[in-house]
């Protein structure tokens, strides 16, 4: 995997300010309650397209922002895989803050605080270790979904478990390499106006991006024609 070309394709491309304008626009509308689900889903729509641009050897991967629909339709599959994945954590959160004030009967004293803290604490290595298997799944998950269009693609998860730990090697860099990615946008954060909006700009075509490296390391390269099977 190529870390440094997740940043530098983008500026490859001759319309590159008008597509990360358009990001910009709609990640910042991803903040807004209910409304930004839309805009959400557009975004990860647009990931979709851009691991399919790569799948398919484009050499300006970084989509337009037309058909605005397909990219919502298909991105909302994306937001729809990733509360399923995410639910255990959801209702476990729930549980635990629930817990100490059905005990104590109390939500604001000393000892319920101290007890949710514990909770959390305790919780931490399995929260963790659930989002290192889960993260990898949901990706590929998303790889396949861009092949096939199937949201069944991310359900799939005993063949999704054993492609993604057949190359163990492969899905650790992409785990790194996406941590770092988060680690250094998240930098810009610290830039008044400007780094925000280049944080924003940033976030979806960088990760896409090394999404696209991963599909083309751990998945084989879906081919354009059927092959031809030989006579007996």
């Amino acid at each position: 995997m190529d870390f440094a070309a997740a940043f530098t394709y983008i500026f490859d491309d001759r319309s590159w300010t008008e597509k990360l304008v358009i990001t910009v626009v709609l990640a910042a509308l991803a903040l807004v309650p209910f409304f930004g689900l839309v805009a959400l889903a557009a975004l990860l729509g647009y990931v979709v397209e851009l691991v399919q641009n790569m799948r398919s050897g484009e050499r300006h991967p970084l989509p337009r922002w037309d058909r605005l629909g397909e990219k919502v339709s298909g991105g909302g599959s994306v937001l729809l895989a990733s509360v399923v994945y995410n639910l255990p954590l959801l209702v476990f959160a729930c549980c635990a803050l629930a817990l100490p004030l059905g005990l104590t009967g109390d939500s604001g004293s000393f000892f319920s605080a101290s007890l949710a803290v514990v909770l959390a604490c305790c919780a931490l290595p399995l929260v963790v270790l659930y989002t290192l298997v889960t993260w990898p799944m949901l990706a590929l998950g998303t790889v396949r979904f861009a092949d096939t269009g199937s949201v069944g693609a991310f359900f799939q998860f005993g063949d999704l478990i054993y492609t993604l730990y057949s190359d163990l090697p492969a899905t650790a860099r992409w785990i790194g390499f996406s941590l770092v990615a988060n680690a250094v946008i998240g930098l810009l954060a610290a830039i008044p106006c400007l780094g925000w909006l280049a944080m924003l700009a940033l976030v979806y075509p960088v990760q896409g991006h090394l999404l696209g490296q991963f599909a083309l390391l751990i998945e084989d390269k879906p081919s354009r024609k059927p092959r031809r099977t030989r006579a007996v």
